[in-house]
């Protein structure tokens, strides 16, 4: 089975409830009994999602630097290099070492990018893991509270339509920064 089967079956069960529960468009929020929710507007927007993406960006800035420089050498190198290819008056051997050597940097570049995203990964994810903890349980007690029978998360569950009245956001981004 391919990918867009496996979707279609994991969301047959959402659109039969979905037909059992809003039978023929006329069902109101209260009789839908389900509540929907942007997990990325949450982070988004919430004033602690703000604060974990700034506290981030200033991690990551170091990062950055490395990387450019790590660049700027490279870029560097690689014109030395051709200036001396185009001179005609270098060493066959000199080209060889001064080719090995960028390659050896392009080579130690990719690695320490590699290593930055994976840090950057961990780091966003050790970062946000709380937020987004936080923001399922404040949706599964603003469920209980409102009478919701199911909660999905429009981005994960690919909700393409709900009715604003079942959007949970904005009160859960006010529960995130609680």
């Amino acid at each position: 089975m391919n990918a867009m089967n496996w979707k279609i079956l994991a969301l047959a069960p959402l659109l039969v409830l979905a037909l059992v529960i809003l039978p023929a468009g006329a069902a109101s929020a209260q009789d839908a009994n389900i509540g929907v929710f942007d997990l990325q507007k949450v982070l988004a927007d919430s004033k602690k999602g703000k604060a974990a993406k700034a506290d981030l960006e200033n991690s990551f800035k170091k990062m950055q630097g490395d990387l450019k420089k790590k660049e700027d050498e490279i870029n560097k190198l690689s014109a030395d290099l051709r200036k001396l290819a185009s001179s005609g008056s270098a060493k066959q051997d000199d080209l060889r070492k001064k080719d090995e050597n960028l390659k050896k940097q392009v080579t130690d570049y990719q690695a320490l990018l590699g290593k930055y995203n994976e840090d950057m990964r961990k780091a966003e994810e050790k970062q946000l893991k709380p937020l987004v903890d936080k923001a399922v349980k404040a949706a599964g007690e603003l469920a209980r509270a409102r009478g919701y029978a199911v909660v999905l998360e429009t981005q994960q569950a690919g909700v393409v339509y709900a009715l604003e009245t079942l959007d949970m956001t904005s009160d859960l981004i006010k529960a995130v920064d609680k």
